[in-house]
């Protein structure tokens, strides 16, 4: 099977796209890479990075990290933002599609389940053994990572990160710019505001209200 790289979010309309240009050369974009060419060997990579050494090289040194400007245009790219900081892969969207989402493709791991009742939105990356339950909304731009499960009727925001074996209980709500830490839990029927950070391991098992920094089991505003 391939791995899934959609224009939409349907699987049924898989997208065998032979070019696609990744923004970042980090650990996250490595892990986008590593998804689709385990599932998809043809494809070429284009990877791009503000940060990127003169000829860095990475994955072995298979790929050239090419220099990323302000000007770089992406117009006629299909393009994905492997940029792990939320508010870095918001700002990159905004920039280089110029507020459409025309080129803007998804990348679901094969092996993750998607209930076909579920809506995940266009720039999303669902890693490798995630569970997404029925009627479940993921948000533009937000990455499910591994093992992570979302359950039945919740709503993730734009730009979150659901991050390595975290739970998202039934019926839940979070906002824009959520980051919820590796193994935290969301107890169900939970609502979260936008611009919160639950750390790692923590259990929320009331509404978050203030944006901020949470921790512990209950978790509990730190900052």
């Amino acid at each position: 099977m391939y791995a899934i790289v959609l224009k939409n979010i349907l699987k049924e309309e898989e997208c065998m796209i032979k070019e696609l240009s990744i923004i970042g050369c980090g650990g996250h974009a490595r892990s986008v890479a590593d998804v689709v060419l385990n599932n998809n060997s043809t494809i070429k990579l284009n990877f791009y990075d503000t940060n990127a050494y003169k000829e860095e090289r990475i994955l072995g040194g298979t790929y050239t990290v090419l220099p990323l400007n302000i000007n770089t245009n992406f117009e006629y790219t299909n393009l994905f933002i492997a940029i792990g900081n939320n508010l870095k892969r918001r700002d990159y969207t905004v920039h280089y599609l110029k507020n459409t989402d025309q080129n803007l493709v998804t990348i679901i791991s094969h092996t993750a389940y998607i209930s076909r009742f579920s809506d995940v939105k266009q720039g999303c990356f669902v890693a490798e053994n995630v569970h997404i339950g029925p009627e479940c909304e993921i948000g533009k731009c937000t990455i499910v990572n591994t093992r992570a499960v979302i359950d039945h009727e919740s709503k993730i925001g734009k730009y979150c990160h659901i991050s390595v074996n975290s739970t998202v209980c039934g019926r839940c709500t979070i906002g824009d710019n959520v980051f919820l830490g590796a193994g935290a839990v969301v107890k169900d029927k939970i609502n979260i505001c936008d611009n919160v950070t639950i750390g790692a391991g923590a259990v929320v098992c009331a509404d978050i209200t203030e944006s901020g920094l949470y921790v512990g089991c209950p978790a509990k505003k730190i900052r």
